[in-house]
């Protein structure tokens, strides 16, 4: 079959409005311009697929800028205005109920009270995205109110290839997100292809279109939390965590269900996190019990909870590697421990380095990416020896 018959569907030939930015939204780091003038080229020119002709003259410039400030073409003119929510189905167009529902999925992955970073697609992760660029959301809803039940439409990196001729047993999508050839399967590869366009780092549920924040992981967070405590601490099957010191990092989109499963699992939690405002959205959210940028007090906290044989989550607003270090420097016993930090993007935002604050990192990936990834590299280490130590001292500590 020809495949470019497949793709039928085209954005209008009218150039949209440029949308208004909510300042207090947060925005995702730049991912750094690192493309030479040939690649340059053919990353506009992988934006530019999806607009009309007559419009290349008046986009390019926009697309440029965007890809030399944000090391990404996200196309923020074909973004809506305000904030994007699943709504009622009702309310959406379509030839049937499951391309509705889509559509439902994909603008709940895209809330403003939802996403991670709204306007750059990204729903959790640090990096995971939902689409490469606001194009392909304009397409893909398109695509979605045309499907019927005889029909599949086929995404490959947030890229609609086509509406295809199957059957109603068929699915109504097939999406693929990142897959990348072994000789290009690594960091560098992969950074150069999502600078392309060519590339989306979907996550497990961003592009995948089924976020649900970390109540979806709550249930199995608790429940390896309770079962590292069986078999590292050695708890009978019939008892809790009570007592027991738990440490990591993370109170993002799924790391945010550290600190409410430590507490349904009867222990006590101190959870660091760098980025004040991912704290108060889980502590808004009744996720964490407490927050405290100071460490006696923190550990204050965790006495007490431990005298009095009562669970509690604490936010610790600053970088691990500091609170490692105070449980090393102080003596602290800590039974068990993960880190669940996005170092799968590791300089691109993922990670704080703990010689700046996650404010100067924001600014330090934008304005020197080589002393960035030297810190973060310094700091990662440094992070493991403390680790190691406390390792040695017997506190469980595994990758999670």
């Amino acid at each position: 079959m020809d495949v470019s018959k497949a793709m039928k569907i085209k954005l209008p030939n009218k150039l949209p409005e440029y949308p208004k930015f909510v300042k207090t939204i947060r925005r995702a780091p730049s991912r750094g311009y690192n493309l030479n003038p040939l690649q340059t080229k053919l990353a506009l020119k992988n934006a530019l697929r999806y607009i009309h002709p007559s419009l290349h003259s008046n986009l390019a410039p926009e697309f440029l800028k965007e890809l030399t400030i944000r090391g990404r073409i996200y196309g923020y003119r074909y973004r809506p205005e305000g904030n994007i929510q699943g709504k009622p189905i009702s309310e959406y167009r379509g030839k049937i109920l499951e391309g509705k529902a889509l559509q439902v999925m994909v603008d709940n992955n895209l809330d403003f009270d939802i996403a991670l970073y709204p306007y750059e697609l990204v729903t959790y992760g640090e990096s995971g995205q939902v689409f490469q660029n606001w194009m392909q959301y304009q397409l893909v809803k398109m695509y979605l109110e045309q499907i019927n039940n005889n029909q599949t439409l086929v995404i490959a990196s947030g890229h609609p290839v086509g509406l295809f001729p199957t059957s109603h047993l068929a699915p109504r999508v097939i999406s693929t997100n990142g897959l990348m050839i072994g000789l290009y399967d690594n960091p560098v590869g992969f950074a150069l292809a999502a600078a392309l366009g060519v590339a989306n780092y979907g996550q497990m549920t961003a592009g995948g279109w089924m976020y649900i924040g970390p109540q979806g992981i709550v249930h199995g967070t608790y429940i390896t939390l309770l079962n590292a405590g069986r078999l590292y601490l050695g708890i009978p099957e019939d008892k809790d965590l009570k007592g027991r010191l738990y440490i990591s990092s993370g109170l993002g989109g799924m790391s945010g269900a550290q600190a409410k499963a430590i507490e349904i699992a009867g222990g006590i939690g101190v959870i660091a996190e760098v980025d004040e405002s991912r704290i108060k959205t889980r502590y808004d959210q009744g996720w964490v019990s407490k927050i405290s940028d100071n460490l006696d007090e923190i550990f204050k906290w965790v006495n007490d909870a431990k005298n009095l044989g009562k669970a509690v989550s604490i936010a610790y607003h600053g970088n691990v590697v500091k609170l490692w270090e105070y449980v090393v420097k102080n003596n602290i016993e800590v039974d068990f421990g993960t880190d669940q930090t996005s170092c799968h993007a590791v300089y691109e935002g993922g990670y704080t380095p703990h010689q700046i604050s996650f404010k100067e990192g924001r600014e330090l990936i934008k304005t020197n990416i080589k002393r960035f990834k030297e810190l973060v590299d310094e700091s990662l280490k440094r992070q493991f020896y403390f680790i190691k130590s406390m390792t040695d001292r017997g506190t469980h500590f595994w990758d999670y």
